[in-house]
């Protein structure tokens, strides 16, 4: 479910596309990181962003503040954060694909003794 809006910031593009995919997304950023995780991390300038799964979070990384908050009116710079953040949207698109549901054979009660008595009598 790709938006259409020009100049969103990378923030309300990445919150608007995953709101779409499921309500069990949810985003939440810091300005804090530890130097001990995060070792670029810079205070003040980059902000440390995490995509969580029903508060859990699933997938975390750091950025600059502006890249973060600005809106992009630049093409370039648009195109370069969607790319960006398509990235992210597919890979939380693809977990949410579940697998087909395994379905039984549903036969009467009986039916499969019978079907091996054919059997002993072809043989």
């Amino acid at each position: 479910m790709t938006m259409k809006y020009n100049n969103l910031s990378y923030e309300t593009y990445l919150k608007n596309e995953l709101e779409g995919l499921s309500k069990n997304f949810s985003m939440k950023s810091y300005k804090l990181a530890s130097q001990e995780e995060w070792q670029g991390f810079e205070r003040g300038k980059d902000i440390r962003v995490q995509i969580q799964w029903k508060g859990n979070c699933i997938w975390e990384w750091i950025l600059e503040k502006t890249f973060w908050y600005q809106t992009n009116t630049n093409k370039e710079d648009r195109t370069w954060m969607r790319n960006h953040a398509d990235i992210k949207i597919e890979r939380c698109k693809m977990a949410l694909v579940k697998k087909p549901p395994i379905t039984k054979n549903k036969r009467k009660v009986g039916s499969t003794q019978l079907l091996f008595e054919e059997m002993k009598k072809q043989k």
